[in-house]
């Protein structure tokens, strides 16, 4: 008999937080880098494109000078509520520089080149000059100690400069280096964003968690939709049985094949999820009838070696072999062979569950088969029918919104965004949306990554359409917020 999939009853649904790692490279060149060379010897000169990002003290003609070098990175590109976990920051040595002995080395003839990256505090652009540079804070600044090598590289520690960027964004605007001590001939010479040679560019590192919901779907026999097919009865369903197999044996010396299929609900992934792991535990089902009849996985005659494939078309759990649905191979996970006749199974399906979401016209939940389906091979789990509810299978996944507010999001669709699929012209529906009074709004776009690629105040009184045809064709969530509701939605890009 077919089962509702509700959530709402006898479903085992957990949720508590968590986080997953990411990380984000950047090494910007010289059209999108923003650092700056200031010299004490040129007060009122900006030296915005220099390929030089010094930390030195000289003397020109016998004059005391001293070089500073200003970088700042652009960080919008972190999701909103990003965490950060690690900031490493590599300055490579700048072996055509000009400055010093004009050989590209580090120079201490006087005494240490020990230097500090400060973060500043007040707004520069790159033509900064030494009289009208900005303000820092030696708060959390980091050490560069004395070169060792005279054409050293340096990766620096600047998580808890970045943490400090984040949490000020009002008074944060990149580094500053500087020598510790600014007395002749000392130097720290390293290659700025404009340098010839984009691999010696400053290169910054972030590794960053997100704020993440976990979900826990591990549902019984009442709820649970999963079922078990056999070439053997082609035209019978067995929707209620405890086995969840892939399996080649034969019967009477006659070859047949066991799949396995299996939905869960996704309801409670929110639009605008981004899908930071999921994990899909199968468990062995010591009470299998099929095989040796012991509960073993088997591979006798070869590997038992299987795969988990999307199904992509509608299925219900009196579904039989002849009447099985389709599939596509498109990030299918593979089960390796067992290394324990009675092995549970813990896959990462986060790629599965990210083609469900964004197909959810073509994904009804996962299939599993043999690679090689020739006897006597077996893996036998135990379905949501299984009397051991521990035994159920279990879908985890963690998902971060961050499309996050305290304004809550409208439960009535009076706003949309046409047409959907779009070949990159998309309009702004707004309708259906009623307003007292004039009103703005927001409107953003992200992909799926989590990353805001577009955002525009917007006139909430008429639609709007924007051109989105240079965007890469794909997925993408778009959120529509005023100061008294939110609207979310998604958008496929398909030109």
């Amino acid at each position: 008999m077919f089962k509702l999939f509700s959530l709402f009853t006898a479903l085992v649904l957990i949720i508590s937080a968590g986080n997953s790692q990411n990380t984000l490279t950047l090494q910007p060149n010289a059209t999108l880098g923003k650092d700056a060379f200031i010299s004490s010897n040129v007060p009122t000169t900006g030296q915005g494109t220099s390929p030089e990002l010094d930390a030195g003290a000289w003397t020109i003609f016998g004059s005391p000078m001293a070089i500073r070098g200003l970088i700042d990175f652009d960080l919008s590109s972190l999701p909103p509520g990003a965490i950060i976990q690690t900031a490493t920051l590599t300055l490579y040595n700048n072996p055509n520089s000009v400055n010093g002995f004009a050989n590209g080395q580090h120079a201490s003839a006087s005494g240490s080149n020990e230097s500090v990256l400060q973060r500043i505090t007040s707004p520069w652009s790159e033509d900064v000059a030494w009289s009208n540079q900005p303000t820092t804070t030696s708060q959390n600044e980091v050490t560069l100690p004395q070169s060792t090598d005279p054409f050293q590289n340096y990766v620096l520690n600047v998580t808890s400069l970045i943490q400090d960027e984040l949490a000020n964004p009002n008074n944060s605007f990149g580094f500053l280096l500087k020598l510790k001590t600014e007395s002749p001939f000392r130097l720290l010479v390293f290659a700025s964003s404009d340098h010839p040679n984009a691999a010696l560019h400053p290169k910054l590192v972030i590794t960053y968690t997100l704020p993440c919901t976990t979900v826990t779907i591990q549902p019984n026999a009442t709820v649970g939709k999963d079922a078990f097919i056999s070439s053997n009865v082609l035209s019978t369903g067995q929707g209620n049985s405890p086995e969840l197999d892939a399996c080649a044996w034969t019967i009477f010396g006659t070859p047949i094949s066991i799949r396995g299929l299996i939905d869960f609900n996704l309801s409670s992934i929110p639009t605008g999820a981004t899908i930071q792991s999921a994990t899909l535990t199968l468990y062995n089902n010591p009470n299998a009838v099929n095989g040796y009849a012991n509960g073993q996985h088997v591979h006798v005659s070869g590997s038992n070696e299987s795969v988990l494939q999307r199904i992509t078309s509608p299925w219900n759990e009196d579904v039989a072999w002849n009447t099985q649905p389709t599939t596509t191979t498109q990030n299918e996970v593979t089960l390796l062979q067992d290394v324990d006749p009675f092995q549970d199974y813990t896959l990462d399906v986060k790629n599965l569950i990210q083609d469900e979401l964004a197909n959810p016209n073509s994904s009804y939940g996962f299939l599993l088969k043999l690679k090689t389906e020739l006897p006597y091979r077996l893996l036998a789990f135990a379905s949501s029918d299984h009397p051991n509810a521990a035994l159920h299978p279990k879908l985890e996944i963690c998902y971060a919104t961050n499309l996050s507010t305290n304004i809550p999001v409208s439960t009535q669709e009076t706003v949309s965004v046409i047409p959907n699929p779009s070949q990159g012209l998309v309009t702004l529906n707004l309708e259906n949306l009623s307003l007292s009074t004039p009103s703005t709004g927001t409107f953003q776009l992200f992909d799926t990554t989590g990353k805001k690629v577009f955002e525009q105040k917007q006139n909430l009184n008429s639609n709007a359409t924007f051109d989105f045809s240079h965007f890469q064709k794909g997925l993408y969530f778009w959120t529509l917020i005023n100061d008294q509701q939110r609207f979310n939605g998604k958008l496929i890009l398909s030109h």
